[in-house]
């Protein structure tokens, strides 16, 4: 599933609400913070690769990899929520597989997913 400008998140303000108001659930390659809102509004994905991870090829790589993540099973998590995905150091040596298991296992975590009988 590709993700429209409408389903992210871009302004700093959405990001600091999700990060002070939201929960968060840490992984050795991802940090997943997430915020309830009403289930009236759309679901929304930020992505957040600091320039600690390394120079700009790299941030980039490591984009490009959550992106396709998303792309493939981006669409198997509860409506209403606010994500914001934060890579860590690790995420920069991590395989494409890696940090989609990782995702899966973040988002179990924290209760997300739409269980596979239910997606239809």
């Amino acid at each position: 599933m590709k993700f429209p400008r409408s389903r992210r998140i871009t302004r700093r303000s959405d990001f600091q609400l999700v990060r002070s108001k939201g929960k968060s659930v840490h992984g050795r390659f991802l940090v997943l913070g997430y915020f309830k809102c009403s289930t009236k509004t759309p679901s929304k994905l930020g992505l957040i690769t600091t320039k600690r991870l390394g120079n700009a090829v790299i941030r980039n790589r490591v984009r490009r990899k959550l992106r396709g993540i998303m792309q493939r099973v981006g669409d198997r998590f509860l409506p209403g929520h606010w994500l914001v995905l934060i890579a860590r150091n690790a995420a920069a040596g991590a395989t494409s597989e890696q940090l989609e298991k990782e995702w899966k296992w973040l988002m179990h975590r924290a209760d997300l997913m739409i269980p596979k009988e239910e997606q239809g």
